[in-house]
């Protein structure tokens, strides 16, 4: 009798570990689940980041272009400018009647 008692106590405990070891093993492969959700948010993070840090770098670099041809465009304006500038005062000066000629 003692050792059916023993046997039981046994047999109980080899189920419930047996239990808690169905048990845990379905939690651990939902946390290898969650571990595979993680890691494929972590990469498309990872390659969003870097697709936004390549566009800052064309930004920067297409802004830089953009500075250097806004320049060239602002000294061809100034040079025109000062040519129309010329041209108005040579323009003002033959329409200016001029003193000392004989009238005859």
């Amino acid at each position: 009798m003692t050792s059916s008692l023993a046997n039981t106590i046994l047999f109980l405990a080899l189920v419930t570990t047996s239990v808690m070891v169905a048990v845990m093993y379905r939690k651990l492969r939902k946390l290898d689940r969650y571990h595979a959700e993680y890691q494929q948010i972590f990469d498309k993070t990872g390659s969003a980041l870097l697709a936004a840090q390549n566009a800052v770098t064309s930004f920067g670099t297409e802004g830089k272009e953009t500075l250097v041809l806004l320049g060239q465009r602002i000294e061809e304006a100034k040079a025109v400018s000062e040519r129309l500038e010329a041209l108005l005062r040579d323009a003002r000066q033959q329409s200016q009647p001029r003193t000392g000629t004989i009238n005859s």
